[in-house]
């Protein structure tokens, strides 16, 4: 009930966007204000003597984030990553309620041999965010955008069973593996947009790109179980109500990097655009033992507001 609300929120926000987009458009008599104009605050007034727009803008960034799987291999739970498989089926608590779950939905409870996932993966992540621009010609800007995005790995470990189950030779039940992880990015860069007689305008953009990653979780999941692989008992044994100390596990770190972007700014007017770029971001990603860069991409919609929207023009 909570996502579909959530969804149908988003969607209604949406489309309240998009038309105030249209109408500000639409609203702008095009016989008083040149599309090829900046704009000066002096005097509050509108100037209409260059192409394009100068100063200061602000933006808003709604996109998708495509993390690669290099990364991914974090979460595993191989055996020497920081957080392991072993560690929780080395686990005697663990490894009998797992295997009570067995016998409850298998009639099994033996585990011959623990096979890892061979294709750990990010599952594609909506990213939101905002930034400034500074124009300080009709074709260059600088761009500052900070966004923020949550990621999920995730994949299935193999788990042999005995004996087989009718009519097999070997028999395997599967559960999941998850991890999950927040990441905020900061991109400083510069747009190169090509000016046309349209209000559809090519652009191109780079820049350096650092980023902060912060794990949250890495567990194996049996049905609705969660057993952690994050060593938060600092190498003392977990034990049922025993209030085994827990400690707070910080994995990840800063990172960076730079990136490519490219593509079209539909210009509205001079004060309000909507550009949708595609990215290509290669950036390193402090998680242990998988620090190497990776190629990320991704693609975003961009609402660019100038200040001079909210002033009178003539």
């Amino acid at each position: 009930m909570t996502n579909s609300m959530t969804s149908k929120n988003l969607g209604y926000l949406i489309l309240s966007f998009f038309l105030l987009l249209f109408s500000s458009s639409f609203a702008t008599n095009d016989t008083l204000i040149d599309y090829k104009a900046p704009f000066s605050l002096k005097g509050m007034k509108l100037k209409t003597d260059e192409v394009g727009p100068r100063g200061i803008e602000v933006i808003g960034n709604f996109g998708v984030y495509l993390a690669d799987k290099k990364h991914a291999k974090f979460y595993d739970g191989s055996d020497g990553n920081v957080n392991n498989i072993k560690y929780v089926f080395n686990n005697y608590y663990w490894r009998e309620s797992i295997k009570e779950y067995m016998r409850v939905e298998y009639n099994r409870d033996s585990i011959l041999s623990i096979e890892g996932p061979s294709n750990m993966h990010y599952s594609p992540s909506m990213y939101v965010g905002f930034g400034f621009r500074y124009n300080y010609s009709a074709e260059w800007a600088l761009n500052v955008q900070f966004n923020v995005t949550k990621l999920t790995a995730k994949d299935f470990l193999t788990v042999e069973v005995f004996p087989a189950f009718d009519n097999d030779l070997r028999s395997y039940v599967r559960f999941g593996i998850v991890g999950k992880e927040s990441r905020t990015k900061i991109d400083v860069g510069v747009v190169r947009t090509f000016q046309t007689e349209k209000k559809i305008r090519p652009m191109a953009e780079f820049g350096l790109n650092f980023n902060n990653t912060l794990v949250s979780e890495s567990f194996i999941a049996v049905d609705e179980q969660k057993f952690s692989m994050v060593d938060m008992y600092a190498g003392r044994t977990y034990i049922p109500n025993a209030n085994v100390q827990e400690y707070e596990i910080r994995q990840g770190g800063l990172g960076y990097g730079g990136y490519l972007g490219g593509g079209v700014k539909f210009a509205f007017n001079p004060f309000l655009s909507l550009e949708t770029i595609a990215y290509v971001y290669m950036s390193r990603i402090p998680l242990e033992g998988y620090e190497s860069f990776g190629i990320h991409p991704s693609a975003i919609f961009r609402i660019v507001v100038s200040p001079a929207l909210f002033l009178e023009h003539k």
